[in-house]
C-alpha cells in the first residue's frame, strides 16, 4: 500500500475508520453497514491558543438511540484488532464522549499524532459504553495517516 500510488489526498491529521463489532451487530441490524470515523488533528492548535488534540467524530449518529450518554473512547496500546476483548489492558489514552453526536471537541492534552512510543498510529482504537466496572465496545479499527 505505501508503494502504491493513490488519488486521495492527504488531509493531513490522523484517522480511525471503526467498525461495529459483532456484538453490536448482533444487537443493532442498523449497525450492520455503519462505520465510524475519528479525525484527530493538532493544525491550529497555537494560532487558537489551544492546549489539546482536536477531534471529529462522524458515523456516530447510528448509536444514538442506542447507547447516547455513557460512552467513552480508549485509544489501546497495542494495535491487534484480534485482542479487543481477549484481555483488559491499561489504556495508552481515554477520553469520554459525553452523548456528542457528529461533534468535534478539544481534548485536554496534545497527542502525538505520528509512530512510536508516544504515538498513535498503528494504535487499536475502541468506542466503549456501558459502566466502566462492565464496558461494553461498539466499534473498533485502528488509528492512521489521514
Amino acid at each position: 500500500m505505501c508503494n502504491e500510488s493513490s488519488t486521495r489526498v492527504s488531509q493531513g491529521g490522523s484517522i480511525a475508520v471503526l467498525r461495529p463489532t459483532r456484538e453490536m451487530r448482533e444487537t443493532s441490524p442498523t449497525a450492520q453497514d455503519n462505520e465510524m470515523r475519528l479525525l484527530f488533528s493538532n493544525e491550529g492548535r497555537a494560532l487558537l491558543g489551544n492546549a489539546g488534540t482536536q477531534v471529529k467524530l462522524h458515523g456516530w449518529e447510528y448509536t444514538s438511540g442506542i447507547y447516547p450518554k455513557k460512552s467513552w473512547v480508549v485509544i489501546h496500546r497495542d494495535g491487534d484488532l484480534s485482542a479487543s476483548e481477549a484481555r483488559p489492558t491499561i489504556p495508552f489514552f481515554s477520553f469520554d464522549l459525553n452523548g456528542n453526536h457528529a461533534a468535534t471537541m478539544e481534548l485536554p492534552q496534545t497527542l502525538d499524532l505520528g509512530v512510536g512510543d508516544n504515538g498513535i498510529i498503528g494504535r487499536r482504537v475502541s468506542v466503549m459504553t456501558g459502566s466502566r466496572r462492565r464496558p461494553m465496545t461498539i466499534a473498533e479499527g485502528i488509528i492512521g495517516w489521514n
